[in-house]
This record gives structure tokens, C-alpha cells and sequence, in this order.
């Protein structure tokens, strides 16, 4: 991630098999002090593992926004 305040992420663990979605999840948690990080996904297991905060979107829009 360098010396990136801002990280966006769209659909990082996408065909990902189990062992390496985990070892990527563990990389971020590991990283993200001090910066954002965006991340889109379809997993909800993944936002609630990584987020701090978790928006969901339904038809193009925003339904909700929150912790898990």
C-alpha cells in the first residue's frame, strides 16, 4: 500500500480461494493504521471483518450506513 493515505479497493478477495482471502484480510488489518481505506465487496463476511464503518447500497443508492 506505500505511503498511501487513501487506499481504494473494488473487489480485492474476488476469486480468491479461502487460505489466500484470509491472508489478504490479515495484510489490511495489519496495515491500515493511520490510513482509509475503501473497499467494495458483495461478501458481507468481508465488510464485517474489515469495517469500521459498513454502507450498503441496494438500487444505485445508500440504503444504510453503519458499524456491523
Amino acid at each position: 500500500m506505500g505511503n498511501c493515505d487513501v487506499v481504494f479497493l473494488d473487489e480485492p478477495s474476488s476469486g480468491l480461494d479461502t487460505q489466500a482471502k484470509r491472508l489478504l484480510w490479515d495484510v489490511l488489518k495489519k496495515y491500515r493504521k493511520d490510513k482509509i481505506i475503501v473497499l467494495v465487496t458483495h461478501y458481507m463476511d468481508e465488510a464485517d471483518y474489515l469495517g469500521d464503518r459498513i454502507a450498503i447500497m441496494g438500487d444505485g443508492k445508500v440504503t444504510t450506513v453503519g458499524s456491523s
